[in-house]
């Protein structure tokens, strides 16, 4: 094949066929991430999330789905994360994350009971 041909190709498939979020799927650990302290995001190629957080033997983790809203990430918790009278779940919906070349950041803090995050996320 040519040098063109592959040109071809490669712009073929990086512009139909591929959505504009299909670069966000993965894996994001917290730059603030250190010996038993960690913040972790999780997005799925369906649109769902995985969000977890600890800090020793406090541990969370809270599932839901995301969306793109004005080049920010927008969270929404699974209906059994929200309201819950005994266990502190941080609401992901409170908060939008900026998507940035390095990773993704909360605009504000995420306090999840065991973990207050607020630095940026980078993919594994």
């Amino acid at each position: 094949m040519t040098r063109l041909t592959y040109i071809i190709i490669f712009f073929t498939a990086t512009t139909f066929g591929q959505g504009e979020h299909d670069g966000l799927w993965g894996t994001y650990e917290s730059t603030d991430n250190g010996f038993e302290k960690y913040s972790i995001v999780v997005l799925k190629k369906d649109y769902s999330f995985i969000y977890k957080s600890g800090l020793g033997g406090c541990q969370v983790e809270v599932t839901g789905t995301w969306t793109i809203e004005n080049k920010k990430l927008k969270f929404t918790n699974d209906k059994e994360f929200l309201d819950n009278d005994i266990i502190h779940y941080p609401n992901l919906g409170l908060t939008t994350w900026t998507i940035k070349k390095l990773g993704i950041k909360p605009d504000k803090i995420v306090d999840s009971g065991c973990v207050k995050a607020d630095k940026i996320h980078r993919r594994k």
